[in-house]
């Protein structure tokens, strides 16, 4: 368990150094490895319990080897899973040689002092002929305020200002394979491990209070929920100017409140030159939120 945010990291900054170093060795006449990561994208998702989140992001390649992304947003989370309203501010940076690549990323979620959730996090890959495997290692911290039931001593209960404050770890492989001429499948796991601790009235009665940090129903709000464990699984099909996957994602949530389960159904679509429309729906399912329907579109332009 480690406690500052970057300090699994800076093994991954010699490595971004090292690898931009190395990658010069690339033959002239093939596409420099930042092709494509030239574009600007908007999107949006929804669910039938009022989660909501929308998120632009802008990419620039530097040089032939790095690019920079940067984005921003919001999302809103239901009354019963903590009702909160937090911008959104992301960034990253990449950098790829032959058959290797290294992203760190950061993203920053806050609703003034109710709600805030810090994230970092790395990943190498390598990709070999019609496959890659990867390693991702992340970290979170994140602490919420809200008002819960606590029982008294005359055996009825009372509303309660609580803080709740996470931190952890993960751990993680993804890789992807090309089947065959229209068909690839893919597939990440991650093993994460949170300490928490929670301040009500003055008083840190440690471990996890549930009912003040976000909950979850489907991939929606999914980012915003402490997975011990999660993993995900999917194929894609692909035309010309059309690719469509369908994938199941599952997770085991932090403080003994179930499983959450998810299905979507989503497509990549070239309507233009430049242009790539994103449409997608699912169903996912908590012990704690229920069931929800969602849908999601996004739409990107390259150049």
């Amino acid at each position: 368990m480690i406690t500052h945010p970057l300090a699994p990291h800076a093994a991954a900054i010699f490595a971004l150094s090292t690898l931009a170093t190395l990658s010069t060795a690339c033959r002239a006449d093939e596409p420099a490895p930042n092709a494509g990561m030239r574009f600007v994208s908007a999107g949006t998702q929804a669910d039938t319990q009022h989660n909501q989140e929308s998120l632009a992001v802008v990419s620039l390649p530097v040089g032939q080897h790095v690019w920079v992304q940067a984005g921003g947003g919001q999302s809103r989370s239901a009354p019963q899973a903590g009702g909160y309203r937090p911008g959104i501010v992301t960034g990253a940076v990449g950098v790829a040689g032959r058959g290797l690549q290294l992203t760190v990323n950061a993203s920053h979620r806050a609703d003034s002092s109710r709600y805030r959730q810090t994230d970092v996090g790395s990943s190498l890959d390598w990709r070999h002929g019609a496959g890659n495997v990867g390693l991702d290692v992340a970290h979170r911290q994140q602490q919420a305020t809200g008002v819960v039931d606590m029982s008294n001593a005359l055996g009825g209960s009372s509303a309660a200002n609580a803080r709740t404050r996470l931190s952890g770890t993960g751990v993680g492989v993804h890789g992807g394979l090309q089947v065959s001429e229209h068909v690839s499948v893919y597939g990440s796991a991650m093993r994460s491990h949170y300490t928490s601790s929670t301040t009500q009235s003055g008083t840190n009665s440690g471990g996890l209070l549930t009912g003040v940090l976000p909950g979850a129903s489907s991939l929606v709000d999914i980012d915003e929920v402490a997975l011990n464990r999660s993993a995900q699984v999917g194929a894609t099909y692909r035309w010309t100017k059309v690719a469509v996957s369908g994938e199941y994602t599952t997770g085991q949530v932090y403080g003994g409140e179930g499983a959450i389960h998810s299905v979507a159904l989503k497509a990549a679509i070239d309507v233009a030159p430049g242009w790539r429309v994103a449409p997608g729906i699912g169903r996912g399912s908590s012990e704690e939120g229920g069931h929800a329907n969602f849908a999601s579109l996004s739409a990107t332009y390259g150049w």
